[in-house]
């Protein structure tokens, strides 16, 4: 009796560990740069016309991560930044973009120009 607890116990604290790795590995955000390009590739092979047209505005949202805080209440979390810069990619940066031409180097400096220009707002 007593070794089955000690070993429900083991099993228990190995789950945390791993569950703790994964969490960490999962924080790491990918670069815009590299996120777009297969975001583009993957969305496009999974949607059909017309919706794969809005492949380039679903990446930029996609690959424009929002910041995730495990331990505060997301009541108190500003996303005013997260949103800042999703708008003005969205508005400046998604028509640089087309399936034919992902036109990734300028994508990734139009939606960093709006990183710095919501950073210096907020």
């Amino acid at each position: 009796m007593e070794s089955k607890r000690v070993a429900m116990l083991v099993a228990v604290m190995i789950v945390m560990v791993i569950g703790n790795l994964l969490a960490q590995t999962e924080a790491q955000k990918i670069p815009f740069k590299d996120c777009y390009p297969a975001c583009l590739i993957e969305c496009k092979a999974e949607s059909k016309f017309p919706k794969y047209l809005k492949c380039p505005f679903t990446c930029t949202k996609t690959c424009l991560q929002q910041p995730s805080l495990p331990f505060v209440s997301s009541d108190n979390i500003d996303d005013s930044d997260y949103f800042c810069k999703l708008g003005c990619a969205t508005y400046h940066c998604v028509s640089l973009s087309s399936l034919q031409n992902p036109n990734v180097e300028s994508v990734s400096a139009c939606v960093d120009s709006c990183s710095n220009k919501c950073t210096k707002k907020n």
